[in-house]
């Protein structure tokens, strides 16, 4: 079902509170924008976690290739090496010309 932008705010609470999940989403919203305190934590805490995961998905990056690399030393043709590591047959053709 879509609601209008007009649908009164009643009507909304009804169909928020059939969701539990809706419901204390909502909650959460109205507990966290009533302090501007509790807001700036929030954001510096999503901000974090936005930072690890890039430094998680570069290291994991960084590793894929590392392995791409050490494959291709031992001779493991480029398929094969895209297939075991996930790299773009691009990226991994390049890795094996800096090699040559």
């Amino acid at each position: 079902m879509f609601l209008e932008k007009d649908t009164p705010e009643a009507t909304l609470k009804e169909f928020m509170s059939l969701d539990t999940a809706i419901e204390k989403a909502e909650q959460k919203i109205e507990y966290l924008s009533s302090d501007e305190e509790t807001m700036r934590i929030y954001y510096e805490r999503e901000r974090s976690l936005h930072e690890r995961a890039n430094m998680i998905s570069s290291a994991e990056e960084r590793k894929s290739i590392e392995n791409a690399i050490n494959f291709l030393r031992l001779g493991v043709d480029i398929e094969t090496v895209v297939k075991g590591t996930g790299i773009s047959i691009e990226k991994v053709k390049e890795l094996n010309r800096n090699l040559e």
